[in-house]
């Protein structure tokens, strides 16, 4: 039986729910972080709440899931970087704003069209999160205020360089800054090797590919969204159709 090419992803397992193989290679999930979700559920909806914030802002399905979990009540507006992240919200009943562009930049252009200066802002992420919203929001005077819902911490898996050596992998996709700094970390001067540098390196949107370069890697963005099915999707689309890779 031929042997299937197949592109690694290195998301969470707790986010790795509904990605599906291509239809010219598979997809091998090799999570480099872990979630976790030991957050005090009371104490955060005590926070939120005496906050009383007129908008919060997820950015992943997990926070949105620990959010609902933790109950909060109040009068404001769920703003979500993308539709995966608003289903939870959406499957329960709420109205949910979702950026144009699933990425940093939609999400500011989200937030400045509908929230004043006065407004107050919940942001609602991990505690690794990236500080581009918060430095916007800084810049022009908001009011803000960040919630961590869970942590992220590394992790080594020992056979990711087998797969990374293997003549069927295409190359690896990440979706997080924190997976490019654990991926250098895993690698180490194999990132700089003949067998490593013939896989191409995808990231999975600009805060991650920025990091990714930082690191040494020769990443490239195929889709500016926060959306590893997209990426896959139009890795697929430019792939299985010319036979060639991009």
């Amino acid at each position: 039986m031929e042997k299937r090419n197949f592109l690694i992803t290195t998301r969470p397992a707790e986010k790795n729910r509904q990605t599906l193989n291509a239809a010219c290679f598979d997809i091998k999930n090799v999570p480099l972080t872990r979630i976790d979700r030991n957050v005090d559920i009371n104490a955060l909806r005590n926070q939120l709440e005496n906050y009383s914030p007129d908008f919060v802002v997820l950015t992943s399905r997990i926070g949105s899931e620990i959010f609902l979990d933790a109950g909060v009540h109040g009068s404001f507006t769920i703003m979500c970087i993308g539709k995966k992240t608003a289903e939870p919200f959406l499957h329960s009943g709420y109205k949910v704003l979702v950026a144009r562009e699933q990425n940093s930049s939609g999400l500011i252009e989200l937030v400045s069209f509908h929230a004043r200066k006065e407004s107050r802002i919940a942001l609602c992420r991990s505690r690794q999160h990236d500080t581009i919203l918060d430095e916007y929001l800084a810049s022009k005077g908001h009011n803000f205020r960040c919630f961590d819902l869970y942590a992220i911490e590394e992790l080594h898996p020992p056979f990711l360089r087998n797969y990374l050596a293997s003549q069927e992998c295409r190359g690896i996709i990440l979706t997080s800054s924190m997976e490019a700094v654990s991926l250098a970390h895993l690698l180490g001067e194999y990132m700089l090797s003949t067998e490593f540098r013939k896989n191409k390196v995808f990231c999975i949107g600009k805060p991650s590919y920025e990091t990714a370069r930082k690191q040494g890697f020769e990443c490239e963005i195929l889709k500016n969204e926060s959306d590893v099915d997209a990426i896959i999707d139009e890795i697929s689309k430019r792939h299985c159709n010319s036979g060639e890779w991009i």
